[in-house]
């Protein structure tokens, strides 16, 4: 699931509404924070895969359904990819461990609050 693809869709549909609006910002953040790392280790920034489909949604409750399962995904994906990164990269593991308390710990209750 691509959050930044969600929130692209749902604000095409529904117009500027919260919390997409305001995640939209902070999820440019996270995409910057990764870049950074990226091209302190030389990598190339993997293109965005995007959805598969257009998503529709009935109601913005249902959009921020979505979004909450995206939420949980993502801070699954930084369990998953904890191990994989040097605890002597300090900056990784910050990165790391940033992104996901901002999805636990903001995204997250945002989504919720809308349904």
């Amino acid at each position: 699931m691509c959050k930044m693809s969600i929130r692209t869709y749902a604000l095409a549909q529904f117009g500027n509404i919260y919390p997409f609006s305001q995640i939209a910002r902070s999820e440019q953040q996270h995409v910057n924070a990764l870049a950074r790392l990226f091209a302190k280790y030389g990598l190339a920034v993997p293109a965005n895969p995007g959805l598969a489909s257009t998503p529709t949604w009935s109601t913005v409750a249902d959009a921020c359904q979505t979004g909450v399962a995206a939420e949980i995904a993502d801070a699954a994906l930084y369990d998953e990819l904890k191990p994989s990164v040097d605890n002597a990269d300090t900056q990784s593991v910050r990165v790391f461990a940033n992104l996901q308390a901002a999805s636990l710990n903001s995204h997250l209750p945002a989504f919720e609050a809308c349904n």
